[in-house]
């Protein structure tokens, strides 16, 4: 299971180091995921954060739409992940 906690970290460290949010952002988001685990509330932050670049910061307009849906399909793999684990089988 420590495996795939620290796949799913490397993938939010990945992804947050691919957009252009602040270099403050970037750093603080990385220190958290470094002392603890993902979170909802990390992964709903790391979405406003990108709705509010501004879009000359984006390489073209698709871009923020690649990062959009790159983080949505982060966020649907977490919450099923953590929904399996407090599924009990009734056997």
């Amino acid at each position: 299971m420590a495996a795939n906690s620290l796949a799913e970290k490397q993938k939010v460290i990945h992804f947050i180091q691919q957009v252009p949010y602040s270099d403050e952002d970037k750093a603080a988001w990385i220190k958290t995921l470094e002392e603890g685990e993902v979170n909802e509330e990390l992964l709903n932050e790391l979405h406003t954060a990108l709705m509010a670049v501004p879009g000359e910061k984006f390489l073209s307009d698709w871009m923020r739409a690649k990062f959009s849906t790159d983080l949505a399909g982060i966020i649907r793999q977490w919450r099923l992940k953590n929904a399996r684990r407090q599924f009990k089988h009734g056997r």
